[in-house]
């Protein structure tokens, strides 16, 4: 509750509920919440039509993906389900985690019976999605709106079962490429980033140009096509009786918009991966992951999700603008070949290096132009080709600044939060935003660093209601906390020693042909200096 309202007294967007009840379409105004629930079904099942099947073969049998379902599985699947929304069905979590030992015999019985016969429950193959709006966007229109699916939570526990055992399958015999980040283990948006940030320190270190194109792919999990991703699968060794339970799981779902209390017509869909399904990130990770054979040569690819980050160095920009065209033809032909659409009004371009450039080379994508910009966010930083340090230091203070208005509302009020919770929202709606950035921030100045510390002791001051001249020694005595610099750095070298205890998994060390550690000279020696103080 408390971050649901600090998030409304952050934001200066109009929150009139009144406006959800009007929806604009076809130059008319509707307000019927049966015909809206239908408008809403229409334009999300437009993304989907009848496609024609391809032959596949499942015969071959993968033995650790197959094996019988066993006890500890079903108790892990359902330890970490979420106690979220029940789907069509209407059980919820907390229904499964309260059975005892007897009754969870029964429920591995039917996951067993579900594996072997892939034959799937109605329920299972039914979602329910609400249309939440998009933030600053026009409450009227159909395409302000993203879906938000609930799906049976029955069927989320046979899916985790499933999403661990291909999850560690695809990692233990090394199947995905170590530039694929998110949905895995040991690959998240910290190694992600801590890679582009030191691909542009090493460029700007030896006088290098930077290009780094960012991709946008329309309505990337609603254009998987089903067979493709199956057909993928199989390339992979993912095959036998799971792989055929997820096709048919995957084959023509049904779905119903939740409007305003109302319950729409219902709706088929024949392609895409299902919100809300445990299944789908790491499904969507297969699918992307010969994405990477489109790269040039020396030219680089980061991906999170549907979050596509290419980029080259060079100490000719002639040479960069050679390589980062033909990888994007490259790119445009696997588009068309596996039925994705990438937006070139929504991708940009950026030159990243120290050095001056006199005029930025014509780059483009399927004929169009790609836009130069300034600065580009990927992952929520905001890379920028001039002052990046301070660029980045700057967005990150901009986000929390908003969020200290947002505190000073809540601590000011003479009824409000107690103290403790004011300092738990500062720490994990203000201070995390610092936290996630940790691995970079780590290599800021000391200036920088300082200029972390203000945000924390101004929202640290708000939470405990002292003056402002209170010192900061008692300020952070009196919240339990530690100086913000120092827990980044104590953040940025666990990062480190876990890539390093990870080494043959971690999307750092690991190279195509062999290990090496892309660690910059700071933090190799942040590192040793830790090690010699243990």
């Amino acid at each position: 509750m408390f971050f649901k309202i600090l998030n409304k007294l952050s934001s200066h967007t109009n929150h009139n509920v009144k406006n959800h009840e009007i929806i604009f379409h076809n130059n008319r105004y509707v307000t019927d919440p049966i015909k809206q629930s239908n408008l809403f079904a229409n334009h999300f099942s437009s993304y989907s039509h009848e496609v024609q099947p391809i032959p596949l073969d499942y015969s071959t049998e993968n033995e650790f993906l197959n094996r019988n379902i066993e006890f500890w599985d079903l108790k892990r699947a359902i330890s970490k389900t979420k106690n979220s929304t029940p789907g069509a069905d209407n059980i919820p979590s907390i229904w499964f985690i309260n059975l005892d030992d007897a009754s969870l015999l029964k429920i591995l019985g039917m996951l067993q019976q579900q594996l072997d016969s892939s034959v799937l429950p109605k329920a299972w193959k039914h979602t329910i999605i609400i249309p939440i709006p998009k933030p600053n966007k026009d409450k009227t229109k159909l395409t302000s709106y993203r879906p938000i699916a609930l799906t049976s939570v029955f069927c989320k526990i046979f899916e985790r079962i499933l999403a661990h055992r291909i999850t560690h399958f695809l990692t233990s015999q090394k199947k995905l490429n170590p530039n694929q980040h998110g949905f895995l283990p040991f690959r998240d948006n910290h190694t992600a980033i801590y890679k582009i940030y030191s691909a542009i320190s090493e460029a700007r270190k030896n006088k290098k140009f930077f290009v780094a194109v960012s991709l946008d792919i329309k309505s990337a999990y609603d254009s998987v096509h089903v067979d493709d991703l199956i057909l993928k699968c199989l390339q992979l060794g993912i095959s036998g009786k799971a792989t055929k339970w997820m096709h048919h799981f995957l084959q023509e779902r049904s779905f119903q918009i939740k409007w305003r209390n109302f319950l729409s017509n219902t709706k088929t869909s024949f392609k895409g991966l299902p919100q809300g399904s445990v299944l789908s990130p790491i499904l969507y990770v297969i699918f992307m992951n010969d994405f990477f054979q489109t790269l040039d040569n020396n030219v680089e690819c980061s991906i999170f999700a549907d979050d596509i980050f290419v980029y080259c160095s060079h100490h000719s920009l002639t040479y960069i603008q050679t390589k980062i065209q033909n990888t994007l033809e490259l790119i445009h032909k696997w588009c068309c070949y596996w039925k994705l659409t990438i937006c070139p009004e929504k991708s940009a371009i950026i030159e990243l290096s120290s050095k001056q450039v006199a005029s930025f080379p014509r780059i483009t994508y399927a004929g169009i132009p790609l836009p130069w910009s300034e600065s580009i966010k990927y992952l929520g930083i905001q890379f920028s080709k001039y002052n990046q340090n301070g660029q980045i230091l700057r967005s990150l203070r901009n986000k929390a600044l908003k969020k200290i208005n947002g505190l000073k509302m809540l601590g000011y009020k003479r009824n409000g939060p107690r103290t403790k919770h004011l300092i738990t929202i500062t720490n994990n709606s203000i201070l995390s935003l610092f936290f996630y950035s940790s691995p970079i921030i780590n290599k800021f100045s000391e200036t920088h660093l300082k200029s972390c510390n203000v945000i924390q002791t101004t929202s640290l001051r708000i939470a405990l209601g002292v003056p402002i001249w209170t010192p900061n020694i008692i300020l952070l005595k009196l919240a339990g906390q530690e100086i913000l610099s120092g827990k980044i750095k104590r953040l940025a070298i666990q990062f480190f020693i876990k890539q390093l205890a990870t080494q043959p998994f971690s999307a750092l060390f690991h190279t195509p042909d062999r290990i090496h550690s892309q660690l910059v000279e700071k933090d190799a020696e942040s590192l040793r200096i830790t090690f010699r103080n243990l």
